[in-house]
């Protein structure tokens, strides 16, 4: 729930050191924002009290709590037109009503005109947070907009500079992501791309893996694991999973190696770590390429070492709902060898070098300089939006627990330091999932099934010649796993009614 605290109510909860609405924000109840342009008015206000550095100090704390909303001349402009005796109020109404917002939260609600956007005073905020957290509320898997307000200052002013600088495609801010995520992954390279998916194929390419070639990859994934092996010519060659991680095997790999093998394509599946040390050691042995498949996993890491700096390339996704995710597709690949990486630069532009001159066949895997911006603005949060993720998976883990169902449904175990829960992923055994799914359904509890077909049975594979039966680790785990609502946006409130549910079910 999303409220703007107006003036008024700012300078009496920091005058009298009220810190409900706080608490409130710290407990995630509710998101409240301030506009950007009322702060120096009501510091102004609050050191004509006298006290002036004390003033300053209790206004940076409890801003400190909130989100800044930062106001457009468009929106300026707007709330001058507006019927509102006063502006500060006129101004208020607009941006409530553009950005949807729950209710503006104000000592004096008399003072604003009539508007479909609910005035409140803080008590009548009580009443609307123990009503919006009945049973009946709907929890959505995710809300991609609700970490909006945090990054939005940042964001717009990133975009506008890209739309006022003429650099629509790379440029200075895809340059600057590319170096921002290199140092975060701890890595001398990367490279932005147009998605995730493109990530995985531009790498493939970069290597020249292609027709008659063998790369061993995991059956239990997101289509493009594969998908992007096929497109190149190559071969996909499945090797089933381990049942508590959902990643590759390690131990399965050795028995899939023929001298077709040029590669091994290990997914950090839900947002956890594969095991690459093992991994890497069989690559090393019978001297494969690795290609880290990190699309759920940015920010993740295995013993201290961040995901996508572990392989010969690692391919990231921007995709919105990702833990860093752009306002559209988008994409990275981290690159270990220096001249190939000057080689995937040239193949992101059609194998262009220089322009007009082509040496390679490439494609056009370029990103958007607006993604760009947008991931950058980003970027500085990620780590705190993922202590959220990683909060969230232990009170669920807490909450199985307490309520009896740590042994009557699977948890997802941490299995190597560093697991980001892209995806709270619980088994549900017996064949139960799909009646639980309808029964979370039935309560408004939004799920996700990641992924009900394993890639070896899928029609587009057929051609590979597998059969139910030839990898039943991933079967089952297709047949099992259900992801619950886990993301950094969803409260403790919301997990406990989950939970219930569940209990529920199996009484």
């Amino acid at each position: 729930m999303q409220f703007l605290l107006f003036d008024d109510y700012v300078i009496h909860a920091v005058q009298n050191q009220d810190t409900q609405v706080l608490e409130r924000c710290n407990r995630r109840d509710i998101e409240a924002w301030v506009m950007a342009p009322s702060v120096p008015l009501i510091l102004e206000r609050l050191s004509a009290t006298g006290k002036a550095d004390e003033t300053r100090q209790a206004l940076g704390r409890f801003l400190s709590a909130v989100t800044l909303l930062p106001v457009t001349g468009e929106e300026l402009k707007s709330g001058l037109k507006a019927e509102a005796p006063a502006f500060s109020h006129a101004l208020a109404l607009e941006m409530a009503a553009r950005y949807k917002l729950k209710g503006i939260v104000t000592t004096q609600p008399a003072a604003f005109p009539k508007s479909d956007v609910p005035v409140i005073t803080p008590d009548q905020l009580d009443e609307i947070i123990a009503r919006e957290t009945q049973p009946d509320q709907p929890v959505p898997l995710l809300n991609i907009l609700a970490t909006y307000p945090q990054i939005m200052e940042g964001a717009e002013a990133a975009m506008l500079s890209v739309v006022r600088s003429g650099h629509y495609i790379l440029g200075p801010q895809v340059e600057q992501l590319e170096q921002e995520m290199a140092s975060y992954c701890g890595v001398q390279h990367a490279i932005g791309v147009s998605s995730g998916t493109d990530a995985l194929l531009l790498a493939l390419m970069t290597a020249d893996i292609g027709e008659g070639d063998e790369v061993i990859t995991t059956p239990f994934t997101f289509f493009a694991t594969a998908g992007s092996i096929a497109r190149t010519g190559a071969k996909p060659v499945f090797v089933d999973i381990e049942p508590d991680s959902f990643n590759l095997d390690p131990q399965r790999i050795a028995a899939a190696i023929t001298p077709k093998t040029r590669a091994i394509m290990p997914v950090h599946l839900y947002g956890q770590c594969a095991g690459m040390d093992a991994i890497n050691a069989i690559a090393e042995q019978h001297k494969l390429l690795v290609f880290e498949d990190a699309a759920q996993a940015s920010g993740a890491t295995c013993k201290g070492r961040q995901a996508g700096s572990m392989g010969d390339f690692g391919c990231l996704s921007f995709f919105p709902t990702k833990n860093l995710g752009g306002f559209g597709d988008g994409g990275m690949v981290t690159v270990r060898d220096p001249a190939l990486y000057e080689k995937c630069k040239v193949l992101r532009v059609h194998g262009s070098a220089p322009k007009y001159y082509h040496k390679l066949i490439g494609g056009n895997f370029r990103i958007d300089a607006l993604q760009a911006a947008v991931l950058r603005a980003k970027l500085p949060f990620l780590d705190t939006w993922l202590g959220f993720r990683r909060g969230n998976a232990q009170r669920y883990t807490n909450l199985f627990t307490e309520a009896g169902l740590a042994n009557v449904i699977g948890l997802p175990p941490e299995v190597v330091a560093g697991h980001t829960f892209n995806q709270y992923v619980i088994r549900v055994k017996d064949g139960k999932r799909d009646a639980l799914r309808a029964a979370l359904a039935e309560k408004k509890v939004m799920t996700e099934i990641y992924y009900p077909v394993p890639l070896h049975l899928q029609e587009c594979f057929r051609n590979l010649g597998h059969k139910q039966g030839d990898f039943p680790i991933s079967e089952q785990a297709a047949d099992e796993v259900l992801a619950l609502p886990a993301a950094n946006e969803v409260t403790a409130t919301q997990q406990q009614r989950v939970v219930s549910v569940i209990r529920d079910f199996f009484k």
